[in-house]
């Protein structure tokens, strides 16, 4: 079987995925089909050189299918869903549903996270007992090429959504409150702004490049009676790890009733 890929809608995130999957090598852009109503993200896939289309049905078989809609879209567009093996990205839609829409039970589930647009992102990947091996890797590649990618059972997926989904949109609130306390203690807006947006910076390197764990590097941080342990206790009695904790479930706990 030839790698031919059929994306179903160009927004930000296919953008990403094929953006990496013709910088990486994975594959060559003139086996990539896209089918977008939007004149500028077809100009987009056209620079790429990719082959373009205004809608699904004018899109040919192919040996995959990208569903990168959104779930409401999807009962638009699954009577022009012609592949071999299907790839979806939509929240909250199981892959028992997207196989009997479809009639194809070849079916790998994916949840991607904003940062995958600057090639940093999280990947949640989860398989049907139809797809083979050989589509796990594929998929596998295409987002590793963007970010990390981790295998879970499609039962924990929700929880994927939760934590790396939703997750930036955390980090921004707290951005946003660092900015907020930045300006209540004295600074003006552009300082506070350059200042937190370097300092989350600083950490997600940090983060990223020490072995230790969260706990610990804040602790490293935080000296006895000083200025971050008087931060963190007044955090702390306004219950903001659980709150945060609790938010995270909460999302889970939405991302189920979407998929009912």
């Amino acid at each position: 079987m030839s790698i031919t890929l059929n994306v179903i809608g160009g927004g930000n995130m296919a953008r990403a995925i094929i953006e990496g999957a013709i910088h990486g090598g994975i594959l060559k852009n003139n086996t990539i089909a896209v089918a977008e109503p939007d004149d500028a993200s077809r100009t987009h896939f056209e620079n790429l050189g990719c082959s373009v289309v205004a809608s699904a049905d004018e899109l040919q078989h192919a040996a995959y299918v990208l569903l990168a809609v959104k779930p409401q879209v999807f009962k638009e567009v699954v009577k022009h869903v012609r592949g071999d093996v299907i790839y979806s990205i939509m929240a909250g839609v199981s892959i028992s549903h997207i196989a009997t829409e479809t009639g194809n039970n070849k079916v790998v589930r994916l949840m991607p996270n904003l940062p995958c647009s600057l090639g940093v992102g999280a990947t949640g990947l989860t398989v049907s007992q139809g797809a083979s091996k050989v589509d796990a890797e594929l998929a596998n590649a295409l987002f590793s090429a963007i970010g990390i990618v981790v295998e879970v059972e499609e039962s924990l997926m929700d929880a994927i959504t939760a934590v790396s989904g939703s997750g930036p949109a955390y980090v921004f609130l707290l951005a946003e409150a660092m900015i907020q306390g930045a300006i209540d203690a004295g600074l003006d807006q552009e300082t506070a702004n350059t200042l937190v947006r370097q300092t989350i910076k600083g950490a997600a390197a940090m983060l990223s490049q020490d072995n230790r764990s969260a706990t610990a590097m804040r602790e490293a941080v935080t000296s006895k009676g000083g200025t971050t342990a008087a931060a963190i206790e007044s955090m702390q009695s306004n219950k903001v790890s659980e709150s945060i904790a609790r938010g995270v479930v909460a999302a889970r706990n939405r991302g189920r009733e979407l998929g009912e």
